[in-house]
């Protein structure tokens, strides 16, 4: 049997321009797949997945499309279906009583989004999911994403929506990740940001400094067969980093400070899939990732010759800080002892675990995780959870909000 969903958006709407017709997931023919594998990776989030994912995901999936003001699920309703957002947006609505009609908006799902996981241990939906506009949906059902799950949980858990009490208010793509999930390598993945002006402009005079000095390192390499354009590896960069300044003072070091451009998107590894690593990993420059990209100029080499001291200098104050973040993002049972020595000593400087004893915040740095919220109006957890973690404060500031009382500021 075929399903034809006729899809009729405004312009400019519409993840399929025409009529798209899906077999049932037992029916689909090879060309089948390939026409919905084609689409999928349209979807800048599911560029990341491996291709035998994205192969599953396309033979098991449904399409579905909903007109605007249509409510998907209810807050309390069991779940059956996974889903992700193909185009469009959807509000997720939450109810402090049994009433819908007091539900308010908590935040937006928008392109790339995924949720439903409720259907992985049959607890009743979190929220009430509303489309905003008219939205595309990718939908699969419990049994088939409980087997994707068991393979692929590190890759669909970087996609995946929180439960409600963790989620931002009016964002479209930039979710906190599920805490269970926060130690997975997906963590690691390069984030999907306009990268700061100054990290960029480091990004181009170190790319510019590298084809002037030592043009041999970015080209075309080979691997199990397969050509990456245009790319560095990891081991020549972090070699080139070291020679040019003083100021560089280890290859950890220069680890952090390619870790912090990598970070920003200015540096990506080839799969994004990975922290910087001093291995022979390839990676490439943000301008580099346009075919054809021009080379610089005579005049651009001079300027980045020029702004080369002072770019170094600039990430050499920063790498720290990244390559802390990227140790944090490791599982605790990937960590090496020179990892646990960065955490130790960052924990010796945090004034709030003065009164610890060495011992004790060894142990910490062996379990620590790291968790970042750019974005103020960050709900970490709710009045009257139960509570599955203790946190330290590095940078910035929380408000503490209890109902019925006055609220303070907890630095």
């Amino acid at each position: 049997m075929r399903l034809c969903v006729s899809v009729h958006a405004s312009p400019g709407v519409g993840f399929f321009n025409e009529e798209f017709c899906l077999y049932r997931p037992s029916e689909r023919s090879g060309e089948d797949v390939d026409i919905i594998l084609t689409r999928l990776r349209e979807v800048k989030a599911f560029q990341r997945f491996p291709p035998p994912l994205l192969l599953q995901i396309c033979a098991t999936a449904f399409y579905e499309c909903l007109e605007k003001g249509i409510t998907l699920f209810r807050q309390g309703d069991i779940g059956t279906s996974w889903y992700a957002v193909l185009s469009g947006s959807l509000d997720v609505k939450v109810s402090e009583t049994a009433n819908h009609q007091d539900a308010v908006t908590i935040c937006t799902l928008g392109i790339g989004t995924a949720f439903g996981e409720s259907i992985l241990d049959n607890t009743p939906r979190h929220a009430t999911i509303v489309s905003r506009e008219t939205s595309e949906l990718l939908r699969i059902e419990q049994r088939e994403f409980k087997s994707l799950w068991e393979k692929y949980r590190q890759s669909l858990a970087g996609l995946l929506a929180p439960p409600y009490g963790a989620m931002e208010s009016g964002s479209n793509n930039d979710r906190l990740t599920d805490k269970d999930n926060m130690n997975s390598d997906s963590a690691n993945k390069v984030h999907n940001k306009i990268p700061s002006e100054k990290l960029q402009r480091a990004g181009k005079v170190l790319r510019n400094a590298i084809l002037s000095r030592a043009p041999h390192m970015i080209r075309d390499r080979k691997y199990h067969l397969k050509t990456y354009r245009q790319c560095c590896v990891g081991t020549e960069l972090v070699d080139w980093l070291v020679l040019q300044s003083a100021c560089v003072l280890t290859r950890s070091h220069a680890v952090g400070m390619w870790q912090a451009l990598l970070e920003e998107g200015v540096l990506n590894h080839v799969d994004q899939e990975l922290g910087f690593q001093d291995k022979y990993l390839f990676y490439r420059f943000l301008d580099d990732e346009e075919e054809d990209t021009p080379l610089p100029s005579e005049d651009e080499k001079r300027e980045s010759e020029e702004e080369l001291p002072e770019t170094i200098l600039f990430l050499a104050q920063i790498g720290p800080d990244a390559l802390l973040r990227m140790i944090l993002r490791k599982s605790p049972g990937q960590r090496t002892g020179d990892d646990l020595e960065i955490i130790y000593d960052e924990l010796l400087h945090i004034k709030a675990l003065a009164h610890l004893s060495n011992t004790v915040k060894r142990e910490l740095a062996s379990v620590v995780i790291f968790e970042s919220h750019a974005k103020a109006g960050t709900v970490l957890f709710n009045q009257g959870e139960e509570g599955t973690s203790w946190y330290i404060i590095q940078k910035g500031s929380v408000n503490v909000v209890i109902y019925g009382k006055v609220r303070c500021g907890c630095a």
